[in-house]
């Protein structure tokens, strides 16, 4: 799973706004998505891909929620 796409999938089964150390929690013990080389995601990855795709999430500090659609 692609991991802009495993980050909607945790924001939308917790249904708030997450720390991206939550998202990052979240994903690995879910088993969601690794990295090419097999190790766990890093909280630098949500980080950037939550700014990547402001068409998805919104951020406010630490904190990332999904967009509500317009």
């Amino acid at each position: 799973m692609d991991l802009h796409l495993a980050i909607k999938k945790v924001l939308e089964e917790k249904s708030q706004a997450m720390t991206v150390k939550e998202i990052t929690d979240a994903i690995n013990e879910q088993g969601l998505c690794t990295r090419r080389d097999g190790t766990a995601v890093c909280d630098f990855q949500i980080h950037g891909r939550s700014f990547n795709h402001k068409e998805l999430f919104e951020r406010d500090g630490k904190w990332v929620k999904l967009k509500k659609p317009e």
